[in-house]
């Protein structure tokens, strides 16, 4: 796949699709009870690989993408069913925050996500995307979960950020790296992870959904 270099400064990389699969699949079941009660947030949606997987496994939840580009966010609006807001995270998250001040809020039970690994004068891009939206006060639900794809640096790296994504997975999340040269077919010489965090119970209240890390990674 040919990834423009305008795309590649701003680390625009598709989710191949084996990829997405798997990081929505080992969330899905606990979620199906919701049916179309459940809410996912797909905070930088690309062309839509993650949301199509999403879609996939809850066909009745109900999805917001969200993309920067005009004409990738135009492209996902030609797909059903799903929300679609032009916007940067920051801005969203912002506006989440605006929202949930002045009046009713509906949190995310699931936020899946592909961040952009670097972005221009900020290396761990990736990782402020994760903390910001698990942080936020408003984004997630009570046991609600986080999913990302992200540098397999999340295991071993020692910067404070990445140490900071790295004690949410060891108080209540897990990692596991992906095959070598995931995403080599997007033209991306990167190695990559999964991880998945869950915010405890305690942190707002309860929304009746089980633990479902135990407080270990592995």
């Amino acid at each position: 796949m040919n990834v423009s270099a305008s795309d590649r400064e701003m680390s625009f990389w598709p989710t191949p699709a084996e990829v997405a699969d798997d990081l929505v699949y080992w969330l899905m079941e606990p979620w199906h009870a919701l049916g179309d009660g459940v809410r996912v947030l797909e905070p930088s949606a690309g062309e839509g690989h993650l949301v199509r997987a999403i879609r996939e496994r809850l066909p009745e939840a109900h999805i917001t993408a969200v993309e920067p580009s005009e004409t990738r966010a135009a492209a996902l609006r030609a797909t059903p069913g799903i929300e679609v807001v032009q916007t940067t995270l920051e801005s969203y998250l912002a506006d989440v925050t605006r929202q949930a001040t002045n009046g009713p809020w509906q949190p995310f039970h699931l936020v899946i996500m592909n961040p952009p690994f670097t972005l221009p004068d900020r290396r761990e891009a990736w990782a402020e995307h994760v903390l910001a939206c698990y942080y936020h006060p408003h984004l997630l639900a009570p046991y609600g979960v986080i999913g990302a794809v992200v540098p397999r640096i999340v295991m071993t790296g020692r910067s404070k950020l990445v140490q900071k994504v790295r004690g949410l997975l060891d108080e209540c999340g897990r990692a596991r790296a992906c095959e070598r040269g995931a995403f080599s077919d997007m033209g991306a010489k990167v190695s990559t992870a999964l991880i998945w965090t869950q915010k405890p119970y305690g942190e707002a209240e309860s929304s009746g959904q089980l633990d479902l890390f135990s407080g270990a990674a592995s």
